[in-house]
């Protein structure tokens, strides 16, 4: 969909305006003194200036410089006066798997050029000047040798009628797929990468961010590999498409080792329930700047506990009941390891929420705050009370003394992937997780530098990160109250609106067959819809002891009960009306042959499957072809494994993924769980 600039402009502010008058009827969790104390402390200046220094550090996974920059913000803890903070690490060669998921190979560059030879002389990359033109795990190669274009690079189809062995390749696919094709499998000696004009456009000195991720026994068999510009990788094609002879020198010296994932955690004990954990997580990981991926969520989560220690010691908040950790890990590959050590932490955790970019200037990046919420099969009270306390930080306007002073832009999506708060929403962990994260033109680019950091965003999001994970770690009985009444609240307007959008289908279907199956799915909705918004409600009695405040709780689903009825009711007479205006006759919601066998089968998680899928364990285990043929992928194979419970069956989780993404056939979800089976991840049992 295309705007013109006033038109964007109108619509942008006009949702803003529209999204803070919604807002403003919502009453804050936070008392006065809470939000004046977080207002008062945290700091955007602080913030961004522990960003910049992270943003100093090479922090490639299982690298010297992922490690040295842990030790410093070790180091910034320990001056703060922290005590309970552990610097650990597990073995990591690019083979060994914890759960599903397989380690990182340890990897150091130590010099990097290239050069164009003919038809002119000039330097093209150096590591020693921009490190992200090396691409991480390259392997070492000293070649003088000619440059072959090779297109997308990817498949058979670029290289037919091209001989690529003992030459180089340019070509605009990943990395780790030309390198696959070029290198190990027609003899190339090396690949370079570039971004097509159409990636991005606007930014032609823009270099991205690639690895290669290989196994321990692959390390020796790969090529040398850089990342150019879209200028240099389009002034390279054309000097080939004008059949000018491209010749390049490649001097490249790296080094493969085995190595540790490392995970920094530092603990604020909790009062009276330190056993019980609220944790904040951000991904210290990515080469250098990295500045807002992610550089700024690390930053942020440095102030966030300078700010929390210098609260409680003043006097100005209490001491939370129950812990607050301050997690940085490699991104997935450092979690799952820590997950599998803390395992029983984990699950006494009650609340995640990950910091993922969190600092971009709006203007520079068009990155607007997202809080993406827990997915369906983790309904929950921490979507609420994160949405709240970015309305709070939305009305105090925060700003910062050297940041921008531009309305707080922000809003809550509907659960999406891409990091660490998947880990903890996985169906066997169950741990509420949110994500704090900004789109951003420069993400994993060359062009993701401090200059695109904004101290008043930073400040902002840390308040929003910091007051939730306070309060959550505070609430009492009063507390479960507020969030339970503040979740039935906003759930019923999601109930509604997820049982009112479903009726789209039903009024646009144009025979008897999907005026059925879009009557199905409204039913299918209104089921999924209700009891999760109920589930979410109920969640709040985690922080109930006193059963008698239990029933004040459990009292608030009336009002979902009350819908469940009524929408079924209303959605049948709005499907006679449609059957009749088409002169068709309904048909009775009846199972499907197909439907009555599915639902006499459950999947079974294995008890050692913790975490999500690795989809590169399935390749492993069973090849490229098995996976391939696969057809529930995403976000929506994520939530059918979630879902799989061990009292669900097949039917009943094809319900629920169509529930929260669309309808997705029956026979696509069992296939899914068949090829779990062969890999040894599930079992099934009839009932």
């Amino acid at each position: 969909m295309c705007f013109s600039p006033r038109t964007f402009a109108v619509s942008f502010f006009g949702f803003l305006l529209i999204a803070a008058s919604a807002r403003a009827a919502e009453a804050p969790l936070a008392s006065p003194k809470l939000s004046r104390a977080f207002k008062d402390e945290v700091s955007g200046e602080m913030a961004y200036r522990y960003t910049d220094f992270i943003s100093r550090f090479d922090r490639v996974q299982a690298s010297e410089g992922f490690h040295d920059a842990a030790v410093w913000i070790k180091g910034e803890l320990e001056k703060m006066g922290y005590k309970d903070i552990a610097l650990e690490g597990w073995p990591s060669d690019g083979t060994k798997r914890t759960y599903t998921f397989r380690s990182v190979i340890g990897w150091k560059a130590k010099s990097a050029e290239l050069w164009m030879t003919s038809p002119e002389r000039e330097r093209l990359c150096s590591f020693e000047e921009v490190p992200l033109t090396l691409v991480k795990h390259s392997g070492s190669g000293h070649s003088e040798a000619e440059l072959v274009d090779v297109g997308s690079g990817m498949g058979e189809a670029p290289y037919r009628g091209k001989d690529v062995k003992g030459k180089i390749v340019l070509a605009t696919g990943p990395t780790s797929e030309v390198m696959h094709e070029a290198v190990l499998q027609r003899g190339a000696l090396g690949v370079l990468t570039y971004f097509s004009a159409d990636t991005r456009p606007g930014y032609p000195n823009m270099i991205r961010y690639t690895a290669l991720w290989p196994r321990w026994e692959d390390r020796e068999k790969l090529g040398f590999a850089f990342n150019l510009s879209k200028n240099q990788g389009a002034a390279l094609k054309r000097m080939l498409e004008e059949g000018k002879k491209v010749v390049l020198k490649a001097d490249v010296e790296t080094e493969f080792h085995q190595a540790k994932l490392e995970v920094l955690s530092v603990a604020f004990p909790g009062a009276s329930e330190p056993e019980k954990e609220i944790m904040i997580i951000g991904h210290l990981c990515h080469p250098t700047p990295s500045a807002n991926d992610n550089a700024s969520g690390s930053g942020g989560m440095l102030e966030m506990a300078r700010a929390l220690k210098v609260l409680v010691n003043k006097g100005l908040v209490e001491a939370p009941k129950r812990t607050i950790r301050f997690v940085w890990v490699p991104e997935f590959n450092g979690t799952i390891p820590y997950v599998q050590a803390h395992l029983d932490r984990t699950r006494n955790t009650l609340a995640v929420i990950n910091c993922d970019m969190i600092g971009e200037d709006l203007h520079k990046t068009s990155g607007m705050l997202g809080i993406f919420n827990t997915p369906d099969s983790v309904p929950s009270f921490l979507n609420d009370v994160t949405a709240n306390f970015a309305g709070l930080v939305e009305a105090l306007d925060l700003t910062s003394l050297s940041g921008s002073t531009h309305p707080f832009a922000w809003r809550s999506y509907p659960y999406s992937g891409g990091s660490d708060h998947v880990v903890f929403n996985d169906g066997a962990l169950k741990v509420p997780s949110v994500m704090l994260n900004r789109g951003d033109t420069f993400h994993h680019t060359s062009l993701d530098t401090m200059d695109k950091v904004d101290p008043t965003e930073l400040r902002r999001a840390s308040v929003i990160a910091l007051g939730s994970a306070w309060y959550l770690a505070a609430a009492g009985e009063k507390e479960a109250v507020e969030m339970a009444r503040l979740v039935a609240r906003n759930g019923l307007g999601r109930f509604s609106a997820d049982y009112y959008d479903s009726l789209a289908a039903l009024y646009d279907a144009g025979n008897a067959d999907s005026l059925l199956q879009a009557y199905r799915q409204v039913m299918n909705v209104i089921s999924h819809s209700g009891k999760r918004e109920i589930q979410a409600v109920l969640s709040t009695m985690a922080f109930v002891k006193d059963q008698a405040v239990m029933p004040e709780i459990i009292g608030l689903r009336g009002h979902f009960d009350e819908s469940m009825l009524s929408y079924p009711k209303e959605a049948n007479l709005i499907y006679k009306r449609r059957c009749a205006k088409l002169g068709v006759m309904p048909k009775p919601m009846a199972f499907t042959e197909e439907e009555k066998k599915y639902n006499r089968l459950v999947p079974v998680r294995a008890a050692s499957f913790v975490c999500p899928l690795d989809p590169d364990y399935l390749v492993e285990k069973l090849g490229t072809d098995a996976v391939s043929g696969l057809k529930l992928r995403d976000d929506a194979a994520y939530e059918a494994l979630n879902f799989a419970d061990g009292k669900k069956s097949v039917h009943d989780i094809a319900l629920a993924v169509s529930a929260e993404y669309g309808p997705t056939d029956i026979q696509e979800v069992h296939d899914f769980f068949r090829l779990l089976e062969k890999a040894g991840l599930v079992t099934f049992k009839k009932i």
